[in-house]
Parts: structure tokens; sequence; C-alpha cells
């Protein structure tokens, strides 16, 4: 079983809900958080992606 990770946020500037089109490690995922944070937007979520 494979885990990855979706990363969902809102920016700032807009009420459209964004995730990524990608999918990453969990570790990469905390990364990405980070960054989006640092850019100002909101509500960032990370949510697990289990593929069998």
């Amino acid at each position: 079983m494979l885990i990855n990770y979706k990363v969902h946020w809102t920016p700032a500037d807009s009420t459209a809900r964004r995730t990524s089109a990608v999918s990453y490690s969990l570790s990469v995922a905390h990364e990405r958080q980070a960054e989006l944070e640092r850019d100002g937007v909101l509500d960032v979520e990370i949510e697990k992606i289990t593929l069998r």
C-alpha cells in the first residue's frame, strides 16, 4: 500500500479552495504547508491519500 498526501488551501485573496495537482510524501507535504503559510494563504490542510 502506497501512502501519499495532498495539500488543500484557500488563497488569502480568494474564496475558492485549491488542491495540489501532485501528491507528496509527508515530509514534503509539511514543507509545502509551511511555504504556503509563509505566503499568507489560509486554512492549509494535509490529506492522507492511500493507493493500493
